[in-house]
């Protein structure tokens, strides 16, 4: 099993992915850190609680990390998310706590106590991850892997420069990106080459439990924002970059040096620029592989 900590500002895509995490049985879901990013994060923290407590699961602990950027104002995505990070969804509050350390040092703790074994999954904006880096830099060399959903080196969809989890906290990213921990990048290359039409999951409605019921009530409300907005498709951008290190096959990845970029302009782009950290990159994606997937885990699920 591969142990995961889930670094995420739970919207509707994080919460797939936090079911998906749950789900999976080659996944060990060590724990959950909230970062703000699509919501606040009062919202992002709630979310995961009462999405955990949705599916009988709030015994995996959830750690309250950074409210805002690094060095910037937090710049959310409450157009694509609806207010709350869930759509119109109303979920039963979840009665379990936040636990009581920030995210960084629970991270800290448990990469320390489990050397060499732990990835972290950092589906939102890095600031979280950056500050474990900068807090705690001996701890660099027993991380496993970081697998970033960021970042895209034909375009973004925050701007036409970044995708939006790079941009919304470039200096975090900047400071990740430079680490020289191993890095995965999985970013609008690798996920937009899977959308997902209504029709296309239709499966997950035969399913009989909680895990497929909850995820078939949020992709319903992604549609329902999706529709508004003229749009036809959704994308689980989160749950594709959970399972980089778990499906390789499923990806096509290149080695690039990127750099980020903090200029007002092109703020969080993520560049091929021969002074960049030479991370590993995600530019292909198999959506018929990750459909086939989704129907395994969900059809073993026994929440």
């Amino acid at each position: 099993m591969k142990k995961i900590i889930l670094d995420c500002d739970t919207g509707l895509d994080d919460a797939v992915a936090i079911i998906n995490a749950v789900a999976d049985k080659e996944i060990k879901l060590m724990g959950i850190t909230t970062v703000a990013g699509n919501v606040n994060l009062e919202y992002t923290t709630r979310n995961t609680l009462d999405i955990l407590y949705s599916i009988g699961e709030e015994g995996i602990g959830v750690y309250k990390g950074e409210k805002k950027p690094l060095a910037r104002e937090l710049h959310t995505a409450e157009d694509f998310h609806g207010k709350s990070g869930i759509g119109d969804l109303v979920l039963k509050r979840s009665p379990a706590d936040i636990k009581s350390i920030h995210a960084a040092e629970y991270m800290a703790k448990t990469i320390s106590d489990n050397p060499g074994d732990i990835i972290i999954a950092a589906v939102g904006p890095l600031t979280n991850v950056a500050l474990l880096l900068t807090k705690y830099p001996e701890i660099k060399k027993d991380i496993k892997e970081i697998n970033v959903m960021g970042g895209s080196l034909c375009g973004g969809n925050a701007t036409q420069f970044a995708e939006f989890n790079i941009y919304a906290d470039p200096e975090a990213a900047e400071i990740v990106f430079s680490s020289e921990v191993p890095l995965t990048m999985v970013g609008l290359d690798a996920t937009m080459k899977a959308k997902f039409q209504k029709k296309d999951l239709d499966f997950l409605r035969e399913e009989k439990n909680s895990r497929s019921s909850m995820t078939v009530k949020i992709f319903d409300s992604m549609f329902r924002i999706r529709d508004s907005q003229g749009k036809d498709f959704v994308v689980f951008h989160d749950s594709i970059a959970l399972i980089a290190s778990l499906k390789n096959e499923l990806f096509t990845f290149e080695n690039h040096p990127i750099m980020i970029s903090t200029d007002s302009k092109t703020r969080g782009e993520t560049r091929v620029h021969e002074k960049g950290q030479k991370i590993k990159v995600a530019v292909g994606f198999d959506s018929e592989g990750f459909k086939n997937y989704m129907k395994d885990i969900f059809g073993n699920s026994e929440g």
